[in-house]
């Protein structure tokens, strides 16, 4: 019995890659808006935020390319969820090693006079570890009006804001060290 050779082409495996996507200024990206939809603010009986932890390992992991989706959500949204949200995935994408989302500050910076103490908390998270020079007067004007009007329930968030500026103070003594031993 004679058998006729049989020709395989193996197509290689892609996955859809939402971060990636071209995305229509209308239609935000899906694993942004999915992360958005699982994440649960602070109350008074928990006082962390809850969500979906492997989506945001998921989306962090996407380093540089997560920054845009993220961006043009807090770009369009008003909703203190989705504002924490979208902060919080823009500090795990610095953990996750992304550089350069201090430039993101012209965006991020419109949350900076919010009273809510999670968009406080997850800004101050943010330029802890940007250190953007500009982001230092807005950290001082939060602490000072905190500081007036307390707020402890479901967290103060001075201790983040004051942690992020002790960051900018150290890193200025740092920097003035450094230049006065070379000099």
């Amino acid at each position: 019995m004679y058998t006729q050779p049989v020709s395989i082409v193996f197509k290689p495996f892609h996955t859809q890659n939402y971060v990636n996507q071209k995305q229509n200024n209308d239609e935000p990206c899906e694993l942004v808006s999915s992360f958005c939809k699982t994440f649960v603010l602070p109350d008074e009986k928990i006082n962390h935020a809850q969500f979906d932890e492997k989506l945001a390992a998921t989306i962090a992991s996407y380093k540089e390319k997560a920054v845009n989706p993220v961006l043009d959500m807090l770009k369009n949204t008003k909703k203190e969820t989705d504002i924490t949200a979208g902060l919080f995935l823009l500090n795990r994408i610095i953990d996750a090693g992304a550089k350069n989302v201090g430039n993101t500050y012209p965006v991020i910076s419109r949350f900076n006079y919010s009273d809510s103490a999670n968009v406080q908390s997850m800004l101050s998270g943010i330029y802890r570890k940007t250190l953007v020079p500009d982001a230092f007067g807005p950290l001082m004007t939060m602490f000072l009006k905190n500081s007036e009007h307390p707020k402890q329930i479901p967290f103060d968030p001075n201790e983040e804001i004051g942690g992020a500026i002790l960051e900018y103070l150290r890193n200025k003594s740092a920097e003035y060290n450094y230049s006065t031993q070379i000099n």
